[in-house]
């Protein structure tokens, strides 16, 4: 992230593992930032993130997942942070987020291939407050 100082600074300034947060007053707050990246793979209507359906991280960490789906193709949905990424076998996908909220929020497959992909494959995200 690269920020640019007043007319009269004296060059570019770098941060790095940080974010910018700009409050309601107009002040500007430097907020640490954790990187996660997690494996997920879809299989047999279940999501495996090791060997655990439960992903968990902090709030305000960076999350990359990498999807993949091992048998037949699967999603990878999260409603309340607008995420639906969908994997075919041999075709992993990676996507970042925030995670900017804490609390449990539901995984799904949304895809209809398989009836059973809907009724079963579910997992969950666990963002734990600061």
């Amino acid at each position: 992230m690269l920020i640019r100082p007043p007319r009269r600074g004296f060059g570019p300034v770098f941060v790095i593992g940080l974010a910018l947060t700009l409050t309601v007053g107009g002040a500007i707050t430097l907020v640490a930032q954790n990187r996660r990246d997690i494996t997920v793979t879809g299989r047999k209507y279940s999501y495996r993130a090791g060997d655990s359906d439960v992903i968990r991280v902090q709030k305000d960490d960076l999350v990359r997942i990498t999807f993949s789906a091992e048998d037949i193709p699967h999603s990878f949905t999260i409603d309340e942070y607008r995420i639906s990424k969908r994997a075919e076998p041999g075709k992993p996908v990676s996507f970042e987020f925030r995670a900017d909220r804490a609390g449990e929020f539901a995984i799904y497959c949304n895809l209809t291939i398989d009836e059973r992909c809907a009724r079963d494959m579910k997992g969950r995200l666990v963002v734990e407050g600061k």
